[in-house]
């Protein structure tokens, strides 16, 4: 069975093994994510299986697909869906990422137009719907980022420390800010060969990286596509055999 697929509550209760009502509690106490369909729930197989494995319970075999030991995502959820009928302080109704529809609603925290009450470092749904997918950076040993359509999801501490920046203040921000002007075109024409399908295209050589004070920081740099989050980037950073560039605009 395709993960993208989702089940009714009654497959769910028969694939785990559990009568209509304990699926039901898990749906209603918001441990497990489900979607209206008219007058009943549909629950992404994506976020049944997520909350079968985060809780210990074993896998059905329908739902294993043969890829039992692989990370499992909770599907994408809007924010102001993940808020709905919670009093936790978020103004969903005022805020951009609600009237615009905008997914990727960290990349709006500096614009004055978000309705949240806390930052994103903080947020359990940034966590759970973003962070989860790219936590892996913290484990690498050069500095790591993630982005995705040129705004960045989130650095590692190497990354924050090559830029002398906090790693917080990256959640959202332009990947203009963080890479030169003169390095963009290099980064740019990388992503493009690689949206072609061109093999060892992910090596852009070196480029420059901003810092608050506007010097140029050589190092080599690699650009790797994921698979989650979907569409995004893993750029990875070393140092750099470049001379002469450690200065000036």
């Amino acid at each position: 069975m395709s993960n993208s697929r989702s089940v009714s509550v009654s497959e769910a209760a028969a694939f785990c093994g559990v009568g209509r009502t304990t699926v039901g509690y898990w749906v209603r106490s918001r441990k497990l994510f489900a979607q209206r369909d008219g007058r009943n729930y549909r629950i992404p197989v994506a976020d049944l299986l997520h909350f079968l494995k985060s809780t210990g319970q074993p896998i059905p075999p329908e739902l294993r697909n043969g890829n039992s030991q692989h990370p499992v995502f909770k599907s994408f959820q809007s924010c102001w869906s993940f808020w709905a009928g919670r009093n936790d302080g978020h103004r969903c109704g005022e805020c951009a990422a609600q009237r615009h529809q905008i997914r990727d609603c960290f990349r709006i925290r500096d614009s004055g137009g978000a309705g949240c009450p806390q930052a994103c470092r903080d947020c359990r749904y940034y966590a759970e719907t973003f962070l989860a997918r790219f936590q892996f950076i913290y484990q690498i040993d050069f500095p790591a980022a993630v982005f995705k359509g040129l705004s960045l999801w989130g650095v590692n501490a190497g990354w924050a420390a090559l830029c002398e920046a906090p790693e917080e203040s990256f959640i959202g921000m332009g990947i203009e800010r963080v890479v030169h002007p003169s390095s963009l075109p290099a980064v740019i024409s990388t992503l493009k060969r690689m949206s072609l399908g061109e093999r060892n295209a992910g090596g852009t050589g070196p480029i420059h990286i901003n810092t608050p004070r506007r010097k140029k920081v050589p190092v080599d740099a690699w650009i790797f596509p994921l698979h989650e989050p979907e569409g995004a980037f893993l750029l990875l950073a070393g140092p750099s055999g470049a001379e002469g560039a450690t200065g000036g605009d």
